[in-house]
């Protein structure tokens, strides 16, 4: 249900447009750590502005000489009437003019992709639908600078079955619009003069702008998982030279260069494409400038020689661009140096340096990132993932440590057995923000090794295993051969929906596989009568190259209620969830968990930045500072953003979670009042939300009741995280080498000797 009465959603401004503080916090690379202690000649100082508008848009900025231009969108509560305009942002003066759009006849016009021209004229590619909104034709519009709309091009026919993708114009006013692999071409006046259609070898086109030389380019994706750029020959109506080794990064606008061809970013860094030479230079890191790369919508070199960047940052509500000046290092305030490992270097990870790093006057955070996306060929990715896992490794053992370990994907028992963590109970003894009684105790254990606290999460979310408590039992927890009979009872249903063998390994040695490895002393015991069942058992399900997804196949919910699926694998991140599984079992619902050795409750607790402070840290005092600012930050409720991503884990901020979720609020309007629905009832806050699937199952969200959330706490005091996961090691071998026993050319002995052997080997090299 939404609400029937429109309301607006007002943006707190944060500053003085041209006059923002200029808060940058930037290591010059003093006293670092981590192996990174090479001083930095340039560094790029930022000054962050916000822009003065409640309307803008900073997802669709284009720098057009000295202004940022972006449409606008302001809505007359009085009249209910919206306006759309060109709106023009000043970086001179800062001043914002804005022009309402004028279109020539009254259609259900709907324009998306547009493009800016020096004379203050806007391009878009716009979809007008006819009345019930059933069907839509494609116009390639032009407005003028005063608003009004020039022409409407008819390019139905000629855009087909594709879609449009985005537009740009070149510096004689020609236009060009992807879609798919083509480029259609069209004259200032738009007129189409043909199209530029790439073929099979190109699977997508990604970005598209003008060079540092003035042609139009395109990056674009090949059919061999490989990126390319090439000139496009408007007269010739073809592609022209490639170049190889170019990246898009997260823009699909491609940006001329300041003292190269291109500007080009990953996220994470900034660097200069250079077309003669086909290679990247690198110019600073994002972070470095306190700016998170994954927040960049857009960004230009300036005649200046500095770099403006477009940012967006929902957790922070930041929203506003950054002007980067190229600067001495020597003239730059030096700090030291917090060095963080981590396998992927999310965004979340940007956003908490950033955070700190503008907060912080001695530290300074930096972040290594172990896999780097722009070298993945796409062709095998555990080769990819080990890769990176060895870099780390390779680190971890060394000099070239990290000071703090993001554990996002790795092995905290094995790393803990090897020494390789801080013990952070020493740390929480002495804090004056922290304590052990503020943490779900839970959680604590869950991350305490052979004595040692190793890592406090900051959120988690939590799966397990649910079937019908009259045939599994209402007590969780049950054994793999309990799972193994409870499937031999019901032959003719599945036991998950459509669960390939590697699916079934997975959920078998999540668990488990700790129960045949002794990391201390190196034993293994994979060679025994027990994981032999346990290979027969999974042997039952299909390859996964066997499992054939078919989009009018009945959902899994209404398969568990017609008795042709056993187990349903809830997650669990909120605690609205545990209601639809309860509908799923229509009240007969038992959470067992996942399968143990033991009989215990296998209920998976997966973290959210959970960080460890490494033995070897050079930094221990900064680091323990980083975390402990991380777990007390205040939220930014204004911005609407859930950072949790599930459950926090400081006692305060969850019991203030679970007491909110139960109570009933209704949505209402500045004035305070109260929004109804169309039978005269108030509408319920958090309610009313649905999921439905391609069969017609469906079900709305009601408010949780206390015994749900009760429920999900209860499920929390036996969570704890898996040992291993997909792409770890010791499960790539059993994967590896049950492999021929699943095709039937080796017995199920012989397949567990070979696993045995091999395990034991990594297990004696990685103790």
């Amino acid at each position: 249900m939404k609400p029937t009465k429109k309301r607006t959603i007002r943006r707190r401004l944060l500053a003085m447009a041209l006059s923002a503080a200029t808060a940058f916090s930037l290591a010059a690379c003093g006293n670092s750590s981590g192996g990174e202690t090479e001083k930095k000649e340039w560094v790029w100082v930022p000054e962050f502005v916000t822009i003065e508008d409640e309307t803008v848009s900073y997802y669709d900025m284009q720098l057009v000489g000295d202004a940022l231009c972006y449409q606008s969108y302001d809505y007359n509560e009085e009249t209910g009437e919206s306006t759309q305009s060109i709106s023009r942002y000043s970086l001179a003066d800062g001043s914002i003019t804005k022009t309402p759009l004028d279109y020539a006849e009254e259609k259900n016009w709907n324009l998306n992709r547009v493009a800016f021209a020096q004379d203050g004229s806007m391009y878009g590619v716009t979809n007008v639908y006819n009345e019930d909104y059933t069907k839509s034709e494609t116009f390639l519009c032009k407005f003028g600078a005063d608003g009004k709309q020039i022409f409407a091009e008819d390019m139905t026919d000629l855009v087909a079955d594709s879609y449009t993708d985005s537009i740009a114009i070149d510096g004689e006013g020609r236009v060009y619009v992807t879609g798919e692999a083509n480029i259609w071409l069209f004259d200032a006046d738009g007129n189409n003069r043909g199209t530029v259609a790439l073929g099979s070898d190109v699977n997508w086109i990604r970005a598209m702008g003008r060079g540092k030389d003035g042609k139009m380019y395109i990056c674009y994706y090949g059919s061999n998982g490989d990126t390319a750029l090439c000139d496009i020959d408007f007269d010739g109506k073809k592609a022209g030279n490639t170049y190889e080794n170019f990246h898009s990064g997260n823009n699909n606008t491609l940006v001329a260069g300041i003292e190269k061809d291109f500007l080009t970013q990953d996220g994470s860094r900034v660097y200069e494409y250079d077309l003669k030479s086909q290679t990247s230079t690198e110019l600073f890191s994002w972070l470095d400038s306190d700016i998170n790369g994954s927040n960049v919508q857009g960004f230009w070199g300036l005649e200046d020689g500095r770099i403006l960047a477009v940012t967006t940052g929902y957790e922070t509500n930041e929203n506003g661009i950054a002007l980067l000046t190229k600067t001495k290092a020597s003239e730059v305030p030096q700090k030291e140096t917090i060095l963080i490992g981590s396998l992927f270097g999310d965004s979340n990870i940007q956003s908490a340096a950033v955070k700190f790093n503008k907060s912080n006057d001695k530290y300074h955070i930096s972040i290594r990132e172990y896999l780097n996306y722009n070298d993945y060929d796409g062709d095998d990715y555990q080769a990819f993932m080990t890769d990176g896992i060895n870099r780390m490794n390779n680190d971890i053992t060394s000099n070239n440590c990290p000071d703090i370990l993001d554990l996002s994907g790795l092995n905290i028992k094995q790393l803990a057995a090897k020494g390789v963590f801080e013990d952070l109970n020493g740390y929480l003894e002495k804090s004056g923000k922290l304590s052990r009684e503020d943490f779900l105790a839970n959680v604590l254990e869950a991350y305490t090794v052979d004595g040692k606290l190793v890592s406090i999460p900051y959120s988690f979310q939590m799966a397990t295993v649910a079937g019908k408590g009259s045939e599994v039992g209402t007590e969780m927890g049950w054994t793999i051969d309990e799972l193994v009979a409870y499937a031999d009872a019901h032959p003719d249903a599945q036991l998950f929906d459509n669960a390939s063998k590697e699916e079934i390994m997975l959920n078998l040695m999540a668990y488990n596989a700790d129960y045949f490895i002794d990391w201390a002393t190196g034993e293994c015991n994979f060679d025994t009568d027990e994981f032999k069942s346990i290979l027969n058992f999974v042997n039952r399900f299909p390859d996964q190259e066997d499992i054939k997804w078919d989009e009018d196949d009945m959902s899994t919910p209404n398969k568990i209620q017609k008795g042709q699926v056993l187990l349903y694998q809830e997650n669990i991140y909120d605690f609205n969830e545990l209601q639809m599984c309860n509908e799923i079992f229509q009240g007969d619902v038992s959470y067992i968990g996942y399968p143990t050795m033991d009989g215990s409750a296998g209920c998976m607790l997966s973290a959210f930045q959970a960080y460890a402070i490494t033995s070897k840290a050079k930094q221990k005092d900064g680091a323990w500072e980083f975390i402990e600012a991380f777990l007390t930050q205040e939220e930014n409720s204004e911005s609407g953003y859930n950072r949790f991503f599930g459950f926090p884990t400081l006692k305060s901020k969850l019991e203030a979670m679970a007491a909110d979720v139960v109570e009933v609020k209704y949505y209402t309007d500045e004035n305070g009042e109260l929004y109804y629905d169309e039978n005269g009832e108030p509408v319920v806050m958090n309610a009313g939300s649905s999921v439905s699937y391609q069969d017609g199952w469906t079900y709305e969200y009601r408010i949780p009741t206390q015994e749900e959330v009760d429920m999900a706490m209860s499920l929390m005091e036996i969570a704890k995280p898996v040992t291993y996961s997909q792409g770890d090691e010791v499960l790539n071998i059993i994967n590896e080498e049950a492999a021929p026993f699943f095709k039937g050319q080796k017995t199920v002995d012989e397949a567990a000797s070979v696993i045995q052997s091999r395990i034991k080997i990594y297990v004696g090299e990685n103790k």
